[in-house]
C-alpha cells in the first residue's frame, strides 16, 4: 500500500543547476511512496525502519508527539550509491511529483541524493543518512532506497568483516563497530541482527556484535501504555468482526437458504425391472443412479424485476422519457384487439414452468 512521505530539501544543500531557477516546487512536497506487498505473506515487509524524529531514551516516561508520516530531508550533493553483497535493503518507488521530474530531468541514474530525518540522532545539529534517492537506470521513475542508519559508516565495516576478517573481530575493527553502535538508534538493533544472519554471520558472532540487551529502548511505563493500547485495539477489532459477522448472518436468514439438501431415496430395487433380460441392459447405468451423500441443490435468489416503466410516466426518469415514449404510445393505443399489450408480452417470458 502507499505511505505518505514529506520530502524537503535541506536549507544548506548544494542545489544543482536548474533550467528554471524560479521553480522551487521540487524542494518541498508531500507525496506517496509505493510499498509493495510480499507475495508470500500478503502484506508489506521491510528490512529497515525509517528513523524516528527523536532519540530513544530508556528513562523517558512518555514518547514525544510526532507526525504519523515521516518528514524526510534530502541533500542535493551527488553521491555514489553504496551497496555490498547480501546486505538487505528496501526499495520504494516515489509518486510522480515535481521532485521526481527534477531528478529525472538531470539524467544521472548513477548518482544519488542522501536522505535523513531531522533530530533522529542524539545531537540535533548532526544528521546521519538512512538511505538515498536515485533515478532508475531507464529514467522511468525515482526510488527511495532505505538502508541501515548511518550506512556510509556501517557498510565498509560489514564488508571488511566478511571479506577481510572472515567473521573474526580484531580489536581495531571491534572498536570502530562499537563507535558506530553508539551513533545508531537502539531500535535498529533487531533489524541489524537479522541482516547479519541473512548475510551469513554465525549465531555467536551476531549475538556478540549486537546483543539482545540493546533492544530495550522504551521505559517500563511506556511499554505498559503500549500494551494497554494493543489490548484495547484487539478488543475493538474482535467486536467489529462480530458485528459484521452477525449482520451477514441476519442477511442470510432474510434472504432464505442458499441451497436445498437432497434427501436420498431408497436404492433401486430389482423388482422394478419387469423383464429379466432388461437387468443386463441397465446394469452399466446402475452407477449413474447411485445417490451422492450430502448433495445440495443451489437455490438462486429471486432478482427484483424492473418495473414496467412505460405503463406509468411518473416511473420514468426524466432523462429516459424520449427513449420510452414509443413504447408508451404503442402500449396505450393498442390498435388491434388481436395484438397483446407490451406488459403482457413481458409476462409471457416470465411464466413459471411446472
Amino acid at each position: 500500500g502507499p505511505n505518505n512521505d514529506g520530502l524537503s530539501k535541506v536549507p544548506n544543500g548544494t542545489r544543482p543547476n536548474s533550467n528554471n531557477p524560479n521553480n522551487s516546487a521540487w524542494q518541498t512536497c508531500r507525496k506517496l511512496i509505493y510499498v509493495p506487498r510480499s507475495a508470500q505473506k500478503g502484506y508489506a515487509v521491510g528490512f529497515w525502519p525509517i528513523p524516528e524524529s527523536f532519540w530513544p531514551d530508556v528513562q523517558s516516561q512518555a514518547l514525544p508527539p510526532r507526525s504519523a508520516h515521516p518528514n524526510v530531508k534530502f541533500t542535493c550533493t551527488s553521491q555514489d550509491p553504496m551497496v555490498i553483497d547480501n546486505l538487505p535493503f528496501d526499495k520504494y518507488e516515489l509518486e510522480p511529483s515535481p521532485l521526481t521530474q527534477y531528478i529525472l530531468a538531470r539524467k544521472q541514474p548513477t548518482v544519488c541524493w542522501q536522505v535523513f530525518v531531522p533530530n533522529s540522532y542524539k545531537n540535533p545539529d548532526v544528521a546521519h543518512p538512512f538511505g538515498y534517492l536515485k533515478a532508475s537506470t531507464n529514467l522511468s521513475c525515482v526510488n527511495l532506497f532505505v538502508m541501515p542508519y548511518n550506512y556510509p559508516v556501517l557498510l565498509p565495516l560489514l564488508d571488511e568483516l566478511f571479506k577481510v576478517h572472515r567473521q573474526k573481530t580484531p580489536p581495531e575493527w571491534r572498536t570502530n563497530f562499537s563507535n558506530y553502535l553508539r551513533t545508531m538508534p537502539a531500535y535498529y538493533a533487531g533489524p541489524l541482527r537479522r541482516a547479519l544472519t541473512r548475510m551469513g554471520a554465525a549465531g555467536n558472532v551476531t549475538q556478540t556484535l549486537v546483543p539482545e540487551a540493546m533492544d530495550n529502548t522504551l521505559s517500563y511505563s511506556v511499554l505498559n501504555y503500549l500494551k494497554r493500547l494493543k489490548n484495547s485495539a484487539k478488543i475493538e477489532y474482535e467486536k467489529l468482526c462480530n458485528d459484521v459477522s452477525s449482520k451477514q448472518m441476519a442477511n442470510k436468514v432474510n434472504q432464505g437458504p442458499e441451497g436445498v439438501r437432497v434427501t436420498p431415496r431408497s436404492p433401486l430395487k430389482r423388482d422394478l425391472l419387469s423383464h429379466p433380460m432388461l437387468q443386463d441392459k441397465f446394469q452399466s447405468q446402475r452407477d449413474q443412479l447411485n445417490e451422492f451423500g450430502g448433495f445440495v441443490v443451489g437455490v438462486g435468489h429471486r432478482k427484483h424485476r424492473a418495473s414496467q416503466s412505460y405503463r406509468n410516466a411518473f416511473d420514468i426518469p426524466r432523462r429516459n422519457l424520449l427513449d420510452q415514449i414509443l413504447r408508451m404510445r404503442a402500449n396505450f393505443l393498442n390498435p388491434s384487439p388481436s395484438h397483446t399489450k407490451l406488459q403482457d408480452d413481458d409476462v409471457v417470458h416470465s411464466m413459471p414452468i411446472s
